[in-house]
């Protein structure tokens, strides 16, 4: 017998939707909720069209009795239908039931004894959407603006894990999404991979970002329809795969089944393996796939102790915040690194001639070496981070541990220029000289690095690199040749450049601690401050270089390959003073006389617009 489970307003909807499909078996209606309980033989086959909340009125008693159930794609049963993977079309619904000839048992999700039909959704998961998955893209953006703007009023709140009567972990997150498959919610798609209905198993996400920097990343993540952009889980959400779930908070926990809210003090989530008997297919009633059997946790990232009180106890901060133990870690590694040692004297020492000695032969690989040997970067990060934690003893021991390294090079220097009998600019000696926006440039990437790298301690390795690619020593080195030569143009050109590497690692590495919340804002201002006005200052005349520099550079692309009657600009150099130096090569067929060059001369005045003193080689082209 074929019994037909219906709201008693939708009789009418029903003979003429339902009643034709089944005019050749034997059935009978029936209006929900039943009047009283009514028992079925196990011939019986019970049909639901009924909306979402019904079905999971029934699916309780269908499980423990083991009733045959089909269940129809009613126009509110979406939850049903998808979660349980059914036809959405009414006639395939109707002939799967009459010719499937055996029943598919399926898993049920409980939670709080409550059927699960998508998605257990506990705290604030605003970002695990149960809408549709196709609401568009300009639909999707709109989502993500909104979400971006409610994650100012986000903080973590306190949950106790456990299965099997075990703990698993104390943590804090925004919330909990618990699906039976990938396919509960929209979310899960994207994120749970290998996953089955009937492993015995359900799903479980734990959102627990530590800055809305984190959070902001994932949402735009999400946003992309590349699906490579979700390849990877983030690391602040954890993954629990098990057959029973405890979760207590300290107070009252707000979460939903299916979208419907509720409350309780703990919530207990499990699986009831094959206890849905259908009689009709279901998508994920043959998932091999996944179906493992075993638990799994993947909770590494989560917080825990002093991290997770911090992050109980205030909104989610926008940036990352180190912890204490984080902090008292690297403080101990940059107050031992800001301290004026023997060693650190002596690497400066021979970092110093080695450089110089490469300066002079004009050798870019001995240079380089120099560069890693030079110990200097240390106690200048030390110097940022006592500028943004406003810490005096670490400012003193910096500063004077950088003063006095700056002294040793530019003292050695000096001593190795006045025992080589050279007074040549060599190609190295010369690149150091004219400091300008690009090396600033240089110096703020170099201080993001070296404080990323200290903070880090996992890369910490690329310290190496941070010191080729700021260049402190050869600078200092060259300013010292320059006080050994007692030249001006060479010291001050070469100790700008040194500046304008310290102004900036120092600027730049204590911002990148603020970021990564080893210091608070307010702590930092007038370190930062100060720092800045400091930069300003060496910006004068890095701009005034920078604009020399595109001035040439606009003069010799409009002067290269010029030709008048036949004789060719090539190899053109121009240097800025008063008036204009301009160095090039005249390739013509013949030789050119005096009067011709003075004709190129004013031609060429005329071309670039101002007077110049015109060095000349000439060649002939046969």
């Amino acid at each position: 017998m074929y019994y037909i489970l219906h709201l008693p307003d939708e009789l009418e909807n029903v003979a003429d939707l339902i009643i034709p499909l089944f005019e050749k078996v034997n059935y009978t209606l029936l209006s929900f909720p039943l009047e009283e309980e009514f028992l079925f033989d196990e011939e019986d086959l019970v049909i639901l069209y009924l909306p979402d909340s019904g079905i999971k009125k029934i699916l309780p008693a269908a499980a423990n009795k083991k009733w045959p159930l089909g269940i129809l794609p009613h126009p509110e049963a979406t939850k049903a239908i998808n979660g349980l993977g059914l036809s959405e079309n009414l006639e395939e619904a109707v002939k799967e039931i009459l010719d499937t000839p055996e029943l598919q048992l399926l898993d049920l999700l409980i939670c709080n004894h409550i059927p699960v039909l998508q998605s257990v959704n506990v705290g604030d998961v605003f970002i695990f959407s149960e809408e549709k998955e196709h609401t568009g893209f300009i639909t999707e953006v709109y989502n993500f603006f909104r979400n971006i703007r409610k994650a100012s009023g986000l903080s973590h709140s306190p949950f106790l894990l456990s299965a099997d009567g075990e703990k698993i972990i104390q943590t804090s997150a925004l919330g909990i999404i618990a699906v039976e498959h990938a396919a509960g919610s929209v979310i899960s798609k994207r994120l749970i991979k290998n996953s089955a209905m009937n492993d015995g198993k359900f799903q479980t996400l734990i959102l627990a970002p530590q800055n809305i920097l984190q959070l902001f990343l994932f949402l735009f993540k999400s946003l992309l329809p590349n699906p490579k952009a979700m390849a990877q889980v983030p690391e602040f959400i954890g993954q629990i795969k098990s057959s029973n779930l405890k979760i207590e908070g300290e107070s009252t926990i707000d979460f939903s089944i299916d979208g419907e809210t509720m409350s309780a003090k703990i919530i207990e989530i499990e699986v009831e393996k094959e206890q849905l008997s259908l009689c009709q297919k279901s998508i994920f009633g043959f998932e091999k796939e996944g179906a493992d059997g075993k638990k799994s946790l993947k909770i590494e990232r989560l917080p825990t102790g002093e991290r997770r009180d911090e992050l109980i106890k205030r909104k989610l901060p926008i940036w990352p915040r180190a912890t204490t133990e984080e902090f008292q870690d690297l403080f101990k590694v940059l107050k031992e690194n800001a301290k004026l040692s023997s060693s650190f004297l002596v690497m400066m020492i021979l970092a110093t001639l080695i450089a110089t000695f490469g300066l002079f032969g004009d050798s870019s690989p001995v240079i380089i070496g120099a560069m890693i040997l030079a110990p200097i970067i240390s106690p200048i990060v030390s110097f940022s981070m006592g500028m943004v934690r406003y810490d005096t003893n670490l400012l003193k021991t910096g500063i004077v541990t950088i003063l006095i390294g700056t002294a040793v090079a530019l003292l050695f220097a000096a001593a190795v220029s006045l025992i080589i009998p050279l007074k040549i600019l060599t190609g190295e000696i010369d690149a150091r000289l004219t400091p300008n926006l690009l090396d600033m440039g240089i110096a703020v990437a170099s201080g993001i690095a070296a404080a990323y790298a200290h903070a880090k301690e996992g890369i910490a390795k690329s310290l190496a690199g941070v010191a080729i690619a700021v260049a402190l020593v050869p600078p200092l080195a060259v300013a010292g040749i320059g006080v050994g030569w007692w030249d001006w143009e060479v010291f001050s050109g070469a100790f700008l450049l040194y500046l304008t590497n310290l102004a900036g690692i120092i600027m730049f590495a204590g911002i990148t601690f603020l970021i990564l919340g080893f210091a608070p804002f307010r702590r930092a201002r007038m370190g930062l401050i100060y720092t800045l006005v400091i930069i300003a200052l060496v910006m004068v005349p890095l701009s005034l270089s920078f604009n020399r520099i595109k001035q040439e550079a606009r003069i010799t692309s409009k002067l290269e390959g010029t030709n008048f009657d036949d004789i060719y600009l090539r190899d053109v150099k121009v240097r800025t003073g008063k008036p204009l130096m301009v160095s090039l090569k005249l390739v013509s067929p013949e030789a050119i006389d005096a009067k011709e060059m003075a004709n190129i001369k004013v031609e060429i005045e005329e071309k670039i617009g101002q007077p110049i003193i015109l060095e000349v080689i000439s060649a002939i082209e046969f």
